[in-house]
């Protein structure tokens, strides 16, 4: 199988890629990307001006590592008595590697986020304070000085580490792609013919990137809800019971965003199943096109054509229908939480301040980044996720 899987590389005298000898302010930085630049400003980039592909890049060696994998998955699943689950292939494969990442970001969204409402609220409070004691000083330029900081740490964190979840979403796509290659050269005609082109098609051009999509955001699943407990807890410090309120009404919201969650991935696998159908028929169409024109048959093809369409169609507007009520709410329920907590915070006799109002604003913004957007984005691509898991799986592996 391995002789199947050739390696166009050797074909081409390419540089080795630069990363692989990088240091780490040369990975903080992308520095090892300068003379590629470089070369590129001076003139157009040929193809053996590209980089050989990274050892943990590469489609044979990926290809081999889930097939091993999945092979030691059957037979656990076949002792276990239950069925095999590439979902749990790829995690043993992957999962160690994603989880250190997990926990860089978990560390830029709980510390280095929610450390900068505190930090300026302590430079307007000495801002404000009309005594300038030499220790107000020190704090407020202690304040200064960490934010300062945690700006400069999180432009180093932040974009590696995406870059980081990209690489490992994009090998689990190469992974897939890799096995279903192997599988479909090794599978007898009769079951192939099973299949349908249009289904091949669809998973190749469309299931496998739900990887590098939907890896990016998995981790919010359980950051988002861990940094809610922790921003609730600098706001009880700031606000009182107000905080309780406002915060009440966020949860709310989260059961009602599982649910059109959970109806966008019924829509998406409804989808997906009429999008193989209308494949599937306009290649039996062209591949039979000389007799439709034969006998003057376009226009009853048209229409079977064209109602395979529409109703592929009428799946899509119900998932964008969906899609459109799950975002137009998380759209406001940030807002009307911030706009509840200020009003009852002052009903309840307190003195608001410029540093009260900035920190309560600082604040839900951050739940706004990691719950209405980020937090959302995740449970809809996840289980689009779980859905294209499920197909490629079902259909070749």
């Amino acid at each position: 199988m391995d002789r199947l899987i050739t390696d166009t590389e050797n074909e081409l005298e390419r540089p080795s890629h630069p990363k692989s000898n990088a240091n780490i302010l040369e990975i903080l930085t992308f520095s090892w990307l300068f003379k590629l630049f470089k070369t590129g400003q001076n003139r157009d980039l040929k193809e053996n001006d590209l980089y050989k592909t990274l050892d943990d890049h590469s489609s044979s060696i990926l290809g081999n590592t889930l097939e091993k994998t999945w092979k030691l998955e059957m037979d656990h699943a076949y002792k276990d008595n239950r069925n095999p689950s590439l979902l749990r292939a790829l995690i043993k494969i992957f999962g160690a590697e994603y989880m250190l990442h997990g926990f860089i970001q978990l560390f830029q969204e709980i510390f280095l986020k929610t450390s900068r409402p505190l930090l300026i609220g302590g430079i307007l409070t000495y801002l404000n304070s009309e005594s300038s004691n030499k220790t107000d000083v020190t704090k407020a330029f202690i304040c200064a000085c960490g934010l300062f900081l945690i700006m400069i740490i999180s432009t180093f964190v932040f974009h590696p580490n995406k870059l980081a979840y990209s690489h490992c979403g994009m090998k689990m796509r190469v992974a897939c792609c890799s096995l279903m290659y192997r599988k479909a050269l090794c599978i007898s005609r009769s079951v192939f013919g099973e299949t349908s082109v249009g289904n091949v098609v669809n998973l190749l051009s469309n299931d496998v990137n739900r990887f590098d999509v939907s890896i990016i955001y998995i981790h919010y699943l359980w950051i988002g809800p861990l940094q809610m407990i922790i921003v609730l807890y600098f706001l009880w410090q700031e606000t009182g019971m107000s905080s309780l309120i406002g915060m009440s009404t966020f949860l709310i919201f989260i059961p009602l965003q599982n649910i059109l969650g959970k109806n966008i991935s019924k829509i998406r696998l409804k989808t997906a199943n009429k999008t193989d159908e209308r494949i599937r028929l306009m290649n039996e169409i062209i591949s039979g096109i000389q007799l439709i024109k034969m006998y003057t048959w376009e226009k009853p093809f048209s229409k079977i054509i064209q109602y395979a369409r529409k109703k592929e169609i009428q799946h899509i507007r119900a998932m964008l229908y969906v899609r459109a009520i799950l975002s137009s709410i998380v759209l406001i329920h940030t807002k009307i939480q911030m706009f509840i907590i200020i009003v009852v915070y002052v009903l309840l006799e307190n003195d608001v301040s410029i540093k009260n109002i900035f920190v309560i604003i600082s604040f839900y913004s951050i739940l706004d980044d990691t719950m209405r957007i980020l937090f959302c984005l995740t449970l809809v691509n996840t289980r689009e996720l779980l859905v294209s898991i499920k197909r490629i799986q079902g259909t070749y592996i």
